[in-house]
């Protein structure tokens, strides 16, 4: 009785505390928590049999809902599983709750079966980390221990939480009747910018004309379009930052900064304020000389020497007309513009050609994958409101369909990724079905890893050793999988093909897998076309 009391509070606790999912991956030794969390009905509750897929799809919701989702999963490896979601929730800063079944104190280290030691199995991934111990009359203490894993999940960092959860057999729930709780309230803790730091960057962009922004994934504070626009300062963004995808009147936004940074298209900057993560783009970092400020969740400056604010930020500037310099900016940003139609004129088998057309065939919100997808996107995509989600906190290429699935689950979402990175979750494609709203997953085929073809190695190494450890050419027939796992799938070839494909995803419910061929050099061709135009 008392175990059941005890599994009863975590799923009251949850609840009341503001969380609406949990993500169960079955198994024997969780059995007291889900039977709570069924009999609860307080909470949606998909049951995904791959603990990894599972915590990637929990991350989908909670990266697009901005709440707190809860896994559950039994002992042993299962909760090993869920450690890539949980590196790029902690990465990303997205609120995770991993609710790890275990064997209780008694049959640890002694060999019994399915029995790891789960105490900060996570390490530094999570931001905190509590064992609840054996259950016991201690009711109250649960429900403060779980009140206290949510808040921290939520901040001052957001960020994934592991509560490891022993019980003991029998693991059937057995009849309790239990007082009410007391109202529980949840006040997530923020992280406030030092004002003396704000007042020095205030100070800095009144007195220099001369500056622009940079946003990097994570960078997506409406906030900061005023500021641009009061600034007089470009505005530079990612596409992963989501104001690339936002409403920017006023703002000098610069779209095709890769080409007008590769080519030196407009004046340097004196000034560079980046906003979150630093950008991928080929022709970054530049602009060294310049006084730079970042402003993000916490401290991001891989090359060190720029001013680093970290929390939540309100600036006070005053507004500043049009400029030469801005002129300027804008004068590269129609140039570096027309270049790119130009470009993708001449390479309609390109990755960046199926990208605009996808784009454009598809008003909902958008999932970009890593490697290349996530950089030729920057190249080609100009304004439309939309969210935008990316996987940029440790910038890795596994569970996006599942996290694209959790996405869908409140609307509808196009998914583009390479072939490799699609071969890395096939398993996954049993969890899309489950998707409540239209799932578009675009799989853009250039034959492998095209990535690496840019990088020195591409030069460097035999031509075999090239194809076999980098290249690594999936050979996987996209249509036939996928048909064989239940999911709608299509071959699109060229944009009008791509453009159709991806309209007809949006009108149905569910997955639908495009696959669509590219030239395995097409983004480099690409490029290299775009950036002769503008020589």
């Amino acid at each position: 009785m008392i175990q059941t009391r005890w599994a009863d509070t975590i799923v009251a606790t949850l609840a009341d505390a503001g969380v609406t999912t949990c993500v169960i991956s079955p198994g024997s030794r969780s059995t007291p928590l889900v039977a709570a969390l069924a009999k609860s009905g307080r909470l949606e509750l998909p049951t995904i049999i791959d603990e990894r897929a599972a915590a990637f799809y929990a991350l989908g919701i909670a990266r697009a809902s901005h709440r707190p989702v809860a896994l559950v999963c039994t002992s042993g490896s299962a909760a090993a599983h869920y450690l890539p979601a949980i590196v790029e929730a902690s990465e990303a800063g997205v609120p995770l709750l991993a609710l790890t079944a275990d064997r209780p104190p008694e049959l640890q280290h002694c060999g019994a079966a399915q029995t790891i030691d789960q105490i900060d199995l996570y390490g530094g991934f999570v931001r905190a980390a509590f064992d609840l111990g054996r259950p016991s009359e201690a009711v109250a203490a649960v429900r403060r221990t779980i009140a206290q894993a949510v808040t921290a999940s939520l901040g001052p960092l957001p960020g994934p939480v592991h509560v490891n959860v022993p019980f003991v057999k029998p693991l059937e729930p057995v009849a309790a009747d239990a007082p009410a709780p007391a109202p529980l309230v949840i006040a997530p803790p923020r992280l406030a910018a030092d004002r003396a730091a704000v007042a020095r960057l205030e100070a800095a962009i009144a007195a220099e004309p001369h500056g622009i922004v940079v946003a990097g994934a994570g960078a997506n504070d409406p906030r900061i379009l005023a500021m641009c626009a009061r600034a007089g300062y470009p505005l530079l963004a990612e596409a992963g930052s989501g104001l690339r995808f936002a409403t920017r009147s006023g703002v000098t936004a610069i779209d095709h900064f890769d080409f007008v940074l590769a080519r030196g298209l407009a004046p340097a900057p004196k000034l560079v304020i980046q906003l979150g993560a630093a950008p991928v783009a080929a022709s970054w970092p530049a602009f060294r000389d310049a006084e730079r400020w970042v402003l993000a969740d916490r401290y991001r400056d891989p090359e060190g020497g720029a001013h680093v604010i970290a929390g939540e930020i309100e600036l006070v500037i005053p507004a500043r007309g049009d400029s030469d310099f801005t002129r300027a900016w804008r004068a590269a940003e129609a140039r570096a513009a027309a270049a790119v139609e130009q470009a993708l004129a001449a390479h309609p088998d390109s990755e960046a050609a199926a990208i605009k057309a996808a784009l454009a065939a598809w008003p909902g919100a958008i999932q970009l994958g890593n490697s290349l997808p996530i950089r030729v996107i920057d190249q080609v995509a100009t304004g439309g409101e939309r969210t935008v989600i990316t996987q940029r906190g440790a910038a890795g290429i596994d569970g996006l369909i599942a996290s694209a699935t959790g996405a869908a689950s409140l609307a509808p979402t196009l998914l583009v990724l390479g072939d490799v990175s699609f071969a890395h979750d096939l398993a996954s494609l049993l969890v899309a079905r489950s998707a409540r709203h239209a799932l578009a997953i675009l799989v853009i085929d250039n034959g492998g890893g095209r990535i690496f073809g840019g990088l020195p190695i591409a030069k460097t190494a035999e031509p075999a050793v090239f194809s076999r450890h980098f290249v690594t050419r999936p050979d996987v027939d996209v249509v036939a999988v996928a048909t064989a796992l239940g999911v709608r799938a299509v071959v699109a070839e060229g944009p009008h093909a791509v453009a159709r494909a991806v309209a007809t995803a949006f009108a149905d419910v569910g997955p639908t897998v495009i696959h669509a061929p590219v030239a395995p050099t097409g983004a480099r061709d690409f490029r290299t076309t775009t950036l002769e135009y503008l020589s």
